[in-house]
Order: structure tokens, then C-alpha cells, then sequence
């Protein structure tokens, strides 16, 4: 039997456990059934690849990576820089090879980075369907009135057997794309997220689901989703009936008064936008089930998902930006959704963001040593900072958790993520698996270099600075 073939068949087993519903019923589950933590070993040691050595202006990455089906992993890297775009790259895991497949996005885009604002992320999902993969573009500049001078976020494709790009556009001019972006593999239609930035977009607009046909490119515009509010959603859930599901995240500065723990759903059948008012569940923390405080949970909202084989479910987060639960989800829009029926919890895992990964029957996830660390520092935030100056431990662990039927659910640890030079991981934000045990990720690790180092971009005095920090990606092969 060649590994395809066991692969398939742990997929299919794995999907007739999931599907069959969990085998305990949610108000019965305990902390300690759901989390016991174990070490497994002290370092995690990957192999990294400076980033900043082919692009110095790298400062970020949220999402925008995948493990595709022909082994390789595709992903991109960001800019906040008025003088050059992301980048999208391949990774070959059997031989180390890392190729530059767009070096600026706004030229694949057909723009002009000296007379447009730069496409500076690929800041979405990236995602898989007949041989295609599926991103789209983001703005680079949020500051004084660049967003007025955005020509739009476009969705891009990428043929894998060729290597060919196709643009399917602007979605809507001067919009952003924040940054969802999900396949419905029965009706060949992309879904994608739009949100305004220009400030005149934000207070007479506001973001909008569009939907693509693969064949066409026909855009048609759903609706208005959020009215004079920016809005974002990171994921898409396209169950098997072709309806979209979505939530709206409300941390920081996006704040959302009209949504309480909302759950939006775009009904196929309907052509319609639906909305189930103050749903999703409220918070809780690991190990012991502590709710989190109330001002915490009028921001739930999906910060990960993962569809489940044939799309009935999907796994879910609701991370630290995202309400602030620490438990491993399954939804089941086949089942109540007002009740709290749809909903199932799976197990505590500890405080997560969008370094959420599953590959077979395991979730991997990245985050800080101690768990009260992990829920009260951000280490976007403290990736700037000396370590001598940061008062607790950042170190960065990667961690995961089997999701199969009959297993005790435990947490593995698999130690510290050190680079082949000893250099730490500072933020990562961006993680994908594959069925063979590889593990990628991108994001910041201290620099050991200049010639490594992010180039940051300061726009109140147009220069840029050097910082002690660099962007890397990085892989490991997890037995």
C-alpha cells in the first residue's frame, strides 16, 4: 500500500468518525477530558530561510499559505513599504528549494508600483480546486490618505501543472479584500470578502460578500454585510448545500456594536445574506472552564477553521482576538444553530490567532510556553522588543493535538521553534501541514544580520529603519 493510498483511507476513517457526531455529548464534557498537556521534547528544531535576503522591505505575514496536493508548499510574504509589493513563493520539502514564483504582486496584478499603491499582501486564505490555487492581493499602506489612491485587492489565481497566473480583477474599486476566500466546489464559484479602507468607503459603504464564477470571472456583488463599518473575516466555511458561512471579527480598532457573537450565513438556494444574532459560545479558558470576562465575549468570532472531508463540518476557532476561548470546535450547520446544538467542543488547546494548522486527524498550532502568557501578550507587539526587556518567557512552541475518535485528546508539545542557527521565533502567523508530517510556517525570527533583517517603513518621515528582526520561513517534519 504507497502513501497515498494510507492516506486516503486515514481521511476517509477519520470522516466517518467525524461525521458520525462526538462521542460524548457537549455538557458532559469536563477540563479534564478535554485537555491534558504532555511534554514531548524541549526544541523543535526547523530548518529557516531568510526572506528578507531576496526582499529587504518583509515585515509581516498573516495567512496566504498552503500545502498544496502536488507536495509543494506555496505561500506568500507582506509589506507595509510605498515601494514594493508581497512576494508569493514555492517550497520543496524533499530538496530545500525555495522559488520566487512573483516577486512584487502588483506587477502580476498588471500595475505599476511607481504609480499605484504597491499590492503589498497576499493576506487571505490560499486555497485548492482542480489543479488551481486561489489567493488574493491586500493593500500595503493604511496611513494618511494612501487607501484614497488603492486601486482595489484583486483575486488571483495560480495554475500548479503550469505556472500560470490569472487575474480575475478588482472586485471593487479602492476595496481591500480582508480577507476570506473559500472555493464551492459544486457551482465552481469563488467567495470572497470585501472591506472599505478610503475613509469616504467606510462612512457611506461598507464591506461586502462577492462571489466569482471560475469559468467566466463573472463578479456578482451579494450584498452589503456591515453598513459604515469596515469589518473583517479571515475564513469562508462552504458546507455541502453550497451555503457560505461566516463571522465578523470585532477586536482592536474593528469593532462591530450591532454584532454580539453573530454567525453569518450566505443561503445558496436563497441568494440571500442570513444572520443568527449573538450564537456562537461564550468563552471559555483552559484547563478549568473559566468563563472569560464579558467584554471578551462580545468579540467571538471565527479567528480559524478548517472544512472536514465531504464539507458537513468544520473545525473551529475562537482565539484571543476572537472572544478569547481556548477550546478546539466542530460545527455542524445540519444541526441547531440557536440552541447551541451546531456546535461542539472537541478539547482545551490554550489560547490561538490564525497559527492554526490540521493535517489528517491532527491540529497543530503555535503560541507561548505558559498559558496565561499566551492570552495576555500578543507577540506581534513583542517581537520588537530585546528579550531582556520583555519580563516573561516568548518563547514559541509548537504544540498539537489529535482529533480522531477515541484518543485521550492530549496536547503534545514539540518544544521551542529554534532555526538550524539558533535563531528563536518572535511571530507566526502563517502555518500550513501536510499529510506526510511537514509542517511550515511563516514569520519573524530574530536576525542574526542586517543583510536578514526586515527594512520597516516609517511614513511620518518617509525612511525606512533596520530592526533586529527579520522574516523567515521555516519547515519541519513532524514523525
Amino acid at each position: 500500500m504507497n502513501t497515498r493510498t494510507i492516506v486516503r483511507t486515514t481521511l476517509v476513517l477519520f470522516a466517518i468518525a467525524i461525521l458520525a457526531g462526538p462521542a460524548f455529548p457537549a455538557d458532559q464534557l469536563t477540563p479534564e477530558q478535554m485537555r491534558s498537556t504532555k511534554k514531548h521534547q524541549d526544541i523543535c528544531g526547523v530548518h529557516s530561510i531568510s526572506l528578507n535576503r531576496i526582499v529587504k522591505y518583509f515585515d509581516g505575514q498573516w495567512q496566504g499559505i498552503t500545502s498544496a496536493s502536488d507536495g509543494y508548499c506555496y505561500f506568500g510574504s507582506s509589506t507595509h513599504s510605498p515601494d514594493h509589493g508581497g512576494s508569493f513563493f514555492k517550497y520543496n520539502p524533499a530538496t530545500k528549494e525555495l522559488t520566487v514564483l512573483a516577486e512584487d504582486m502588483t506587477e502580476i496584478c498588471g500595475e505599476d508600483v511607481t504609480k499605484a499603491s504597491p499590492q503589498g499582501k497576499i493576506h487571505s486564505p490560499i486555497v485548492e480546486y482542480d489543479g488551481w490555487l486561489y489567493f488574493t492581493t491586500h493593500l500595503s499602506t493604511y496611513w494618511a490618505n494612501t487607501p484614497d489612491k488603492y486601486t482595489g485587492a484583486h483575486v488571483i489565481g495560480y495554475e500548479l501543472a503550469t505556472g500560470k497566473f490569472r487575474d480575475f480583477g478588482i472586485m471593487r474599486k479602492r476595496f481591500s479584500i480582508y480577507s476570506g476566500i473559500e472555493v464551492d466546489k459544486i457551482h465552481k464559484k469563488l467567495y470572497v470578502f470585501v472591506t472599505p479602507f478610503a475613509k469616504a468607503d467606510i462612512e457611506n459603504d461598507g464591506s461586502h460578500l462577492y462571489q466569482i464564477d471560475i469559468e467566466t470571472g463573472n463578479k456578482v456583488d451579494l450584498g452589503l454585510v456591515q453598513k459604515q463599518k469596515r469589518g473583517a473575516c479571515f475564513w469562508f466555511f462552504i458546507d455541502d448545500n453550497s451555503d457560505c458561512w461566516f463571522t465578523l471579527w470585532k477586536a482592536h480598532h474593528w469593532k462591530l456594536d450591532s454584532d454580539n457573537g453573530d454567525l453569518c450565513q450566505y443561503d445558496f438556494s436563497k441568494n440571500r445574506i442570513n444572520c443568527y444574532k449573538d450564537v456562537l459560545p461564550m468563552g471559555k479558558l483552559a484547563p478549568d472552564g473559566t468563563p472569560v470576562s464579558e467584554e471578551l465575549s462580545t468579540r467571538r468570532s471565527w479567528t480559524w477553521i478548517k472544512p472536514l472531508p465531504d464539507d458537513k463540518k468544520c473545525l473551529f476557532t475562537m482565539g484571543k482576538t476572537g472572544g478569547g476561548d481556548e477550546r478546539l470546535w466542530i460545527f455542524d450547520p445540519s444541526r441547531d444553530i440557536e440552541s447551541g446544538e451546531a456546535f461542539q467542543p472537541v478539547a482545551y488547546i490554550g489560547s490561538t490567532f490564525l497559527a492554526v494548522a490540521c493535517s489528517n486527524d491532527r491540529v497543530f498550532f503555535v503560541q507561548y510556553d505558559d498559558l496565561h502568557d499566551a492570552r495576555t501578550y500578543s507577540p506581534e507587539k513583542e517581537r520588537d522588543k530585546l528579550s531582556k526587556d520583555l519580563g516573561f518567557n516568548a518563547e514559541l512552541h509548537l504544540r498539537s493535538i489529535r482529533i480522531d475518535q477515541g484518543t485521550d485528546r492530549n496536547v503534545v508539545d514539540h518544544g521551542r521553534i529554534i532555526d538550524q542557527d539558533g535563531r528563536p521565533a518572535t511571530m507566526i502567523d502563517s502555518l500550513a501541514a501536510d499529510e506526510r508530517g511537514n509542517v511550515y510556517m511563516v514569520g519573524s525570527w530574530n536576525s542574526l544580520s542586517t543583510e536578514e533583517s526586515t527594512h520597516r517603513y516609517r511614513w511620518k518621515d518617509d525612511t525606512y529603519e533596520v530592526l533586529h528582526r527579520g522574516q523567515f520561513f521555516a519547515h519541519v517534519n513532524i514523525p
